[in-house]
């Protein structure tokens, strides 16, 4: 008989994958001169991060998505990623109407006049 994994075993796997590289990102710290707070705090990041890539690696649930299959009216309800031609013009045409022709910075006239001085 084939033995089932447990749900449990991904965990502690992790867990322990996750102290083992605590501890070494621990050590390595301290050997590279940073103070022993800063290393015990970057390494349980690093310990937290790996143990948990590791219990995801190793898990054999299927993504929440991937549980079901879609049915064939949730399929034609969905919107195609691609836009059509009349929806992509349309939204040049507002595009365009939004950016000031021939000026490339929106800065006042104003400002840009010369003025006379007064004396």
């Amino acid at each position: 008989m084939a033995e089932s994994k447990k749900k449990g075993d991904d965990v502690v796997q992790g867990v322990s994958i996750g102290l083992l590289l605590w501890l070494f990102f621990l050590l390595a710290l301290v050997a590279l001169g940073y103070q022993v707070t800063v290393s015990i705090i970057l390494g349980g990041l690093g310990g937290f991060s790996g143990g948990w890539i590791v219990a995801w690696w190793n898990s054999d649930e299927p993504p929440s998505e991937l549980d079901r299959p879609k049915t064939m009216e949730e399929q034609a309800g969905e919107r195609r990623t691609a836009p059509g031609i009349a929806e992509a013009q349309a939204r040049r045409k507002c595009r365009e109407r939004r950016t000031p022709r021939g000026r490339v910075l929106p800065i006042p006239r104003f400002l840009l006049t010369k003025r006379k001085r007064r004396r």
